[in-house]
Protein backbone atom coordinates (compact mmCIF):
# COMPACT_ATOMS: atom_id res chain seq x y z
CA UNK A 1 0.00 0.00 0.00
CA UNK A 2 1.60 3.32 -0.94
CA UNK A 3 1.59 5.99 1.24
CA UNK A 4 -1.00 8.64 -0.83
CA UNK A 5 -3.56 5.46 0.42
CA UNK A 6 -2.64 5.67 4.03
CA UNK A 7 -4.45 9.98 3.61
CA UNK A 8 -7.47 10.16 4.61
CA UNK A 9 -10.17 11.99 2.30
CA UNK A 10 -9.00 15.61 3.97
CA UNK A 11 -5.63 14.91 3.78
CA UNK A 12 -5.41 14.26 0.10
CA UNK A 13 -7.37 17.22 -0.84
CA UNK A 14 -5.08 19.50 1.12
CA UNK A 15 -2.34 17.96 -0.69
CA UNK A 16 -4.04 18.56 -4.00
CA UNK A 17 -4.68 21.93 -2.91
CA UNK A 18 -1.27 22.39 -1.68
CA UNK A 19 0.09 21.38 -5.25
CA UNK A 20 -1.98 23.32 -7.17
CA UNK A 21 -1.24 26.35 -5.12
CA UNK A 22 2.56 25.60 -5.83
CA UNK A 23 1.76 24.91 -9.87
CA UNK A 24 0.50 28.60 -9.52
CA UNK A 25 3.41 30.15 -7.85
CA UNK A 26 5.67 28.39 -10.71
CA UNK A 27 4.13 29.90 -13.19
CA UNK A 28 3.94 33.19 -12.17
CA UNK A 29 7.87 33.01 -11.34
CA UNK A 30 8.45 31.74 -14.66
CA UNK A 31 6.27 34.91 -16.35
CA UNK A 32 3.58 33.57 -17.13
CA UNK A 33 0.33 35.69 -17.01
CA UNK A 34 -2.56 35.03 -15.38
CA UNK A 35 -4.79 34.83 -19.07
CA UNK A 36 -2.05 32.59 -19.43
CA UNK A 37 -2.48 31.02 -16.48
CA UNK A 38 -6.19 30.69 -17.22
CA UNK A 39 -5.93 29.53 -20.51
CA UNK A 40 -3.63 26.50 -19.64
CA UNK A 41 -6.21 25.52 -16.74
CA UNK A 42 -8.92 25.64 -18.53
CA UNK A 43 -8.75 21.66 -19.44
CA UNK A 44 -8.69 21.08 -16.07
CA UNK A 45 -11.32 23.75 -14.71
CA UNK A 46 -13.58 22.20 -17.42
CA UNK A 47 -13.38 18.53 -15.58
CA UNK A 48 -13.83 20.32 -12.23
CA UNK A 49 -16.93 22.47 -13.41
CA UNK A 50 -18.84 18.91 -14.91
CA UNK A 51 -17.97 17.38 -11.41
CA UNK A 52 -19.81 20.02 -9.51
CA UNK A 53 -22.20 19.90 -12.23
CA UNK A 54 -22.85 16.45 -11.72
CA UNK A 55 -22.69 17.00 -7.96
CA UNK A 56 -25.73 19.56 -8.02
CA UNK A 57 -28.17 17.24 -10.45
CA UNK A 58 -27.75 14.28 -8.06
CA UNK A 59 -28.91 16.46 -5.14
CA UNK A 60 -31.81 17.82 -7.34
CA UNK A 61 -32.38 14.64 -8.08
CA UNK A 62 -32.72 13.07 -4.60
CA UNK A 63 -35.02 16.36 -3.51
CA UNK A 64 -37.03 15.66 -6.73
CA UNK A 65 -37.46 11.79 -5.41
CA UNK A 66 -38.47 13.05 -2.15
CA UNK A 67 -40.69 15.54 -3.14
CA UNK A 68 -42.62 12.94 -5.31
CA UNK A 69 -42.62 10.17 -2.78
CA UNK A 70 -44.24 12.51 -0.24
CA UNK A 71 -46.81 13.76 -3.08
CA UNK A 72 -47.59 9.91 -3.54
CA UNK A 73 -48.06 9.71 0.02
CA UNK A 74 -50.76 12.17 0.32
CA UNK A 75 -52.56 12.29 -2.84
CA UNK A 76 -52.65 8.28 -3.08
CA UNK A 77 -54.99 7.44 -0.74
CA UNK A 78 -53.90 3.47 0.32
CA UNK A 79 -50.21 5.30 0.95
CA UNK A 80 -51.57 8.05 2.90
CA UNK A 81 -53.45 5.92 5.18
CA UNK A 82 -50.46 4.10 5.69
CA UNK A 83 -48.06 7.05 6.42
CA UNK A 84 -50.93 8.37 8.67
CA UNK A 85 -51.29 5.19 10.48
CA UNK A 86 -47.80 4.65 11.27
CA UNK A 87 -46.98 8.30 12.07
CA UNK A 88 -49.40 8.05 14.78
CA UNK A 89 -47.89 4.65 16.16
CA UNK A 90 -44.21 6.77 16.43
CA UNK A 91 -45.92 9.60 18.08
CA UNK A 92 -47.34 7.66 20.16
CA UNK A 93 -43.91 5.56 21.25
CA UNK A 94 -42.41 9.03 21.61
CA UNK A 95 -45.17 10.11 23.82
CA UNK A 96 -43.44 8.66 26.95
CA UNK A 97 -40.30 10.39 26.47
CA UNK A 98 -41.26 13.72 25.10
CA UNK A 99 -44.70 15.11 25.10
CA UNK A 100 -45.63 16.96 21.96
CA UNK A 101 -49.42 17.51 22.44
CA UNK A 102 -48.50 21.81 23.32
CA UNK A 103 -47.02 21.71 19.74
CA UNK A 104 -50.07 19.74 18.48
CA UNK A 105 -52.54 22.62 20.16
CA UNK A 106 -50.44 25.35 18.49
CA UNK A 107 -50.99 27.27 15.20
CA UNK A 108 -47.68 28.54 15.11
CA UNK A 109 -44.14 26.86 16.33
CA UNK A 110 -42.90 30.39 16.68
CA UNK A 111 -44.74 33.15 18.19
CA UNK A 112 -44.26 36.61 16.60
CA UNK A 113 -43.70 39.17 19.30
CA UNK A 114 -44.69 41.94 16.63
CA UNK A 115 -48.07 40.43 16.17
CA UNK A 116 -51.75 41.77 17.12
CA UNK A 117 -54.61 39.43 17.54
CA UNK A 118 -57.49 41.56 15.34
CA UNK A 119 -60.66 41.57 17.48
CA UNK A 120 -63.50 39.07 15.83
CA UNK A 121 -65.89 41.16 16.02
CA UNK A 122 -65.97 44.94 15.22
CA UNK A 123 -68.71 47.90 15.50
CA UNK A 124 -69.11 47.99 11.54
CA UNK A 125 -69.80 43.98 12.13
CA UNK A 126 -72.71 44.43 14.54
CA UNK A 127 -74.72 46.86 11.77
CA UNK A 128 -75.86 43.97 10.49
CA UNK A 129 -78.35 43.68 13.27
CA UNK A 130 -80.34 47.19 11.25
CA UNK A 131 -81.49 44.55 8.65
CA UNK A 132 -82.31 41.54 10.92
CA UNK A 133 -86.21 41.27 11.52
CA UNK A 134 -86.12 37.78 13.21
CA UNK A 135 -84.80 34.77 11.93
CA UNK A 136 -85.57 33.78 8.57
CA UNK A 137 -87.14 30.15 7.62
CA UNK A 138 -84.84 28.77 4.24
CA UNK A 139 -85.38 25.32 2.44
CA UNK A 140 -83.03 24.41 -0.22
CA UNK A 141 -80.12 27.09 0.73
CA UNK A 142 -77.43 26.48 -1.53
CA UNK A 143 -73.89 26.81 -0.66
CA UNK A 144 -73.14 30.41 -1.77
CA UNK A 145 -76.34 31.95 0.10
CA UNK A 146 -75.21 30.14 3.25
CA UNK A 147 -71.54 31.21 3.03
CA UNK A 148 -73.08 34.80 2.62
CA UNK A 149 -75.19 34.54 5.64
CA UNK A 150 -72.23 32.86 7.61
CA UNK A 151 -69.88 35.51 7.16
CA UNK A 152 -71.95 38.38 7.40
CA UNK A 153 -72.88 36.82 11.27
CA UNK A 154 -76.99 36.07 10.26
CA UNK A 155 -78.44 33.25 12.01
CA UNK A 156 -81.18 31.53 10.18
CA UNK A 157 -83.33 27.86 10.23
CA UNK A 158 -83.24 25.34 7.59
CA UNK A 159 -86.33 23.54 7.42
CA UNK A 160 -85.21 20.93 5.34
CA UNK A 161 -81.87 19.91 6.92
CA UNK A 162 -83.32 16.60 8.21
CA UNK A 163 -85.74 15.28 5.83
CA UNK A 164 -83.32 12.52 5.01
CA UNK A 165 -82.61 11.06 8.57
CA UNK A 166 -85.26 8.02 8.27
CA UNK A 167 -83.59 6.05 11.18
CA UNK A 168 -83.32 9.15 13.40
CA UNK A 169 -86.87 10.65 12.62
CA UNK A 170 -88.61 7.50 12.62
CA UNK A 171 -87.74 6.68 16.64
CA UNK A 172 -89.13 6.93 19.76
CA UNK A 173 -88.03 9.22 22.36
CA UNK A 174 -86.91 5.55 24.40
CA UNK A 175 -85.27 3.82 21.18
CA UNK A 176 -83.35 6.88 20.67
CA UNK A 177 -81.74 6.40 24.79
CA UNK A 178 -81.71 2.92 24.20
CA UNK A 179 -78.65 3.35 21.26
CA UNK A 180 -76.64 4.44 24.17
CA UNK A 181 -76.99 1.55 26.33
CA UNK A 182 -76.97 -1.13 23.99
CA UNK A 183 -74.52 0.10 20.81
CA UNK A 184 -71.02 -0.72 21.85
CA UNK A 185 -69.37 2.19 20.17
CA UNK A 186 -71.62 4.24 22.90
CA UNK A 187 -71.47 2.36 25.35
CA UNK A 188 -67.23 2.28 25.16
CA UNK A 189 -66.95 5.85 24.46
CA UNK A 190 -66.49 8.12 26.41
CA UNK A 191 -68.33 11.43 26.45
CA UNK A 192 -67.16 15.22 27.07
CA UNK A 193 -69.25 18.11 29.23
CA UNK A 194 -71.89 15.56 30.47
CA UNK A 195 -74.76 17.66 32.36
CA UNK A 196 -77.71 16.36 33.41
CA UNK A 197 -80.38 17.86 35.89
CA UNK A 198 -80.21 14.47 37.97
CA UNK A 199 -76.48 14.11 37.92
CA UNK A 200 -75.96 13.16 41.46
CA UNK A 201 -78.12 10.73 41.61
CA UNK A 202 -77.39 8.94 38.58
CA UNK A 203 -74.64 5.92 38.86
CA UNK A 204 -72.20 7.76 36.65
CA UNK A 205 -71.81 10.73 34.39
CA UNK A 206 -72.91 8.77 30.63
CA UNK A 207 -76.23 8.68 28.62
CA UNK A 208 -75.65 5.00 28.82
CA UNK A 209 -77.66 4.92 32.44
CA UNK A 210 -80.16 7.67 31.69
CA UNK A 211 -82.82 5.25 30.12
CA UNK A 212 -82.69 3.06 33.12
CA UNK A 213 -81.94 5.64 35.78
CA UNK A 214 -84.81 8.23 34.59
CA UNK A 215 -87.94 5.84 34.37
CA UNK A 216 -89.47 6.93 36.89
CA UNK A 217 -88.53 10.90 36.60
CA UNK A 218 -90.84 12.58 35.60
CA UNK A 219 -89.22 15.85 34.82
CA UNK A 220 -85.10 15.86 33.36
CA UNK A 221 -82.89 17.43 30.87
CA UNK A 222 -79.06 16.35 29.93
CA UNK A 223 -76.57 17.03 27.22
CA UNK A 224 -73.41 15.85 26.46
CA UNK A 225 -71.02 15.73 23.90
CA UNK A 226 -69.66 12.84 21.49
CA UNK A 227 -65.55 13.47 21.65
CA UNK A 228 -64.77 10.28 20.97
CA UNK A 229 -63.32 8.28 17.66
CA UNK A 230 -66.23 5.79 17.78
CA UNK A 231 -69.28 7.45 19.69
CA UNK A 232 -69.16 10.31 16.99
CA UNK A 233 -68.50 8.30 14.03
CA UNK A 234 -71.57 6.38 14.54
CA UNK A 235 -73.77 9.58 16.15
CA UNK A 236 -73.23 10.84 12.37
CA UNK A 237 -74.31 7.52 10.96
CA UNK A 238 -77.47 8.82 11.97
CA UNK A 239 -77.28 12.48 10.52
CA UNK A 240 -75.06 11.86 7.43
CA UNK A 241 -71.40 13.14 7.64
CA UNK A 242 -72.05 16.32 6.88
CA UNK A 243 -75.64 18.00 6.48
CA UNK A 244 -76.37 19.32 2.72
CA UNK A 245 -76.42 23.30 3.73
CA UNK A 246 -73.08 23.47 4.74
CA UNK A 247 -70.66 24.91 2.31
CA UNK A 248 -67.54 23.62 1.95
CA UNK A 249 -65.27 26.65 3.85
CA UNK A 250 -67.08 24.68 6.99
CA UNK A 251 -64.95 22.37 8.11
CA UNK A 252 -66.71 20.20 10.42
CA UNK A 253 -65.43 19.47 14.24
CA UNK A 254 -64.78 16.04 15.07
CA UNK A 255 -67.50 15.92 17.73
CA UNK A 256 -70.95 16.00 18.02
CA UNK A 257 -73.52 17.63 20.91
CA UNK A 258 -76.87 15.75 21.74
CA UNK A 259 -80.15 17.26 24.28
CA UNK A 260 -82.32 15.21 25.56
CA UNK A 261 -85.01 16.56 27.94
CA UNK A 262 -88.94 14.62 29.19
CA UNK A 263 -91.41 16.81 31.25
CA UNK A 264 -88.50 19.61 32.71
CA UNK A 265 -89.76 22.75 33.07
CA UNK A 266 -86.65 25.27 32.36
CA UNK A 267 -87.84 28.54 33.26
CA UNK A 268 -84.74 30.61 32.68
CA UNK A 269 -82.70 30.44 29.29
CA UNK A 270 -79.33 28.09 29.85
CA UNK A 271 -76.16 28.54 28.11
CA UNK A 272 -75.17 25.90 25.64
CA UNK A 273 -71.28 24.99 26.55
CA UNK A 274 -70.33 25.10 22.74
CA UNK A 275 -67.00 25.36 21.76
CA UNK A 276 -65.86 28.43 20.55
CA UNK A 277 -65.79 28.01 16.58
CA UNK A 278 -67.28 29.72 13.81
CA UNK A 279 -71.00 27.97 13.27
CA UNK A 280 -72.69 25.42 15.17
CA UNK A 281 -75.94 24.01 14.11
CA UNK A 282 -78.55 22.79 16.24
CA UNK A 283 -81.04 19.78 14.68
CA UNK A 284 -84.77 19.45 16.36
CA UNK A 285 -85.33 15.58 16.15
CA UNK A 286 -88.39 15.35 18.85
CA UNK A 287 -90.10 18.08 20.73
CA UNK A 288 -89.71 21.85 20.80
CA UNK A 289 -87.48 24.45 21.86
CA UNK A 290 -87.48 27.91 22.89
CA UNK A 291 -83.79 29.10 21.67
CA UNK A 292 -82.76 32.39 22.65
CA UNK A 293 -79.69 33.83 20.35
CA UNK A 294 -77.39 36.67 22.58
CA UNK A 295 -75.65 39.02 20.94
CA UNK A 296 -71.63 39.57 21.69
CA UNK A 297 -71.03 42.22 24.55
CA UNK A 298 -69.53 44.53 21.59
CA UNK A 299 -72.66 44.74 19.77
CA UNK A 300 -75.33 44.99 22.35
CA UNK A 301 -76.10 48.45 21.86
CA UNK A 302 -76.92 47.59 18.29
CA UNK A 303 -78.17 43.89 18.67
CA UNK A 304 -80.65 42.35 20.65
CA UNK A 305 -81.29 39.12 21.60
CA UNK A 306 -83.56 36.84 19.15
CA UNK A 307 -85.79 34.26 20.61
CA UNK A 308 -86.61 31.90 18.10
CA UNK A 309 -88.38 28.21 18.65
CA UNK A 310 -88.01 25.02 16.92
CA UNK A 311 -90.17 22.34 15.43
CA UNK A 312 -89.18 18.49 14.64
CA UNK A 313 -87.24 18.83 11.41
CA UNK A 314 -85.86 21.97 11.61
CA UNK A 315 -82.31 23.12 12.31
CA UNK A 316 -80.95 26.14 13.45
CA UNK A 317 -77.52 27.40 12.10
CA UNK A 318 -75.86 30.09 14.46
CA UNK A 319 -72.23 31.69 13.44
CA UNK A 320 -71.02 31.99 16.61
CA UNK A 321 -68.61 35.16 16.49
CA UNK A 322 -71.82 37.34 16.88
CA UNK A 323 -73.95 35.12 18.46
CA UNK A 324 -74.51 32.63 21.59
CA UNK A 325 -77.42 30.25 22.10
CA UNK A 326 -79.62 29.53 24.97
CA UNK A 327 -82.23 27.35 24.96
CA UNK A 328 -85.93 26.79 27.66
CA UNK A 329 -88.39 24.63 26.96
CA UNK A 330 -91.96 24.07 28.68
CA UNK A 331 -93.16 21.96 31.15
CA UNK A 332 -95.90 20.29 28.86
CA UNK A 333 -93.56 19.68 25.65
CA UNK A 334 -93.26 16.10 24.20
CA UNK A 335 -90.04 14.81 25.15
CA UNK A 336 -86.99 16.57 23.35
CA UNK A 337 -83.75 15.37 21.36
CA UNK A 338 -81.61 17.55 19.99
CA UNK A 339 -78.58 16.94 17.76
CA UNK A 340 -75.89 19.73 17.04
CA UNK A 341 -72.46 19.84 15.99
CA UNK A 342 -70.21 22.92 15.22
CA UNK A 343 -67.87 24.04 12.85
CA UNK A 344 -64.91 26.39 11.42
CA UNK A 345 -63.75 27.95 8.76
CA UNK A 346 -59.82 30.48 8.29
Amino acid sequence: MSQDDKLTKEEKLRLIDQEINNLHDFCVKSGFTEEQIRSLSAPVARIADRGRRKTWLWRLLKVSLLVAAAVLCYSWDPAHRKVAIYGKLALMKVLPYWDWTYLYAEECLIDNPYYVQPPLLTAEDCEVCFDLRGVKRLRKVGHADMSDLLLDNVPLVVTDATQDWTELNQMSFDDFLKLFSTQKEFLTSGVCDFHCSLKKSLSTAHPSVLLSETQDRADWHAMWRNCEHDGVKLMRKFYGTRPYFLPPMVESQDSNWVFVSKGQNIKHFVPLPFEEHSVVWLAQVKGSILYRLEPDPICETTCKPIDVTLKPGETLVVPQDLWTVQLKNSKDSEPVVVVAATGTWD
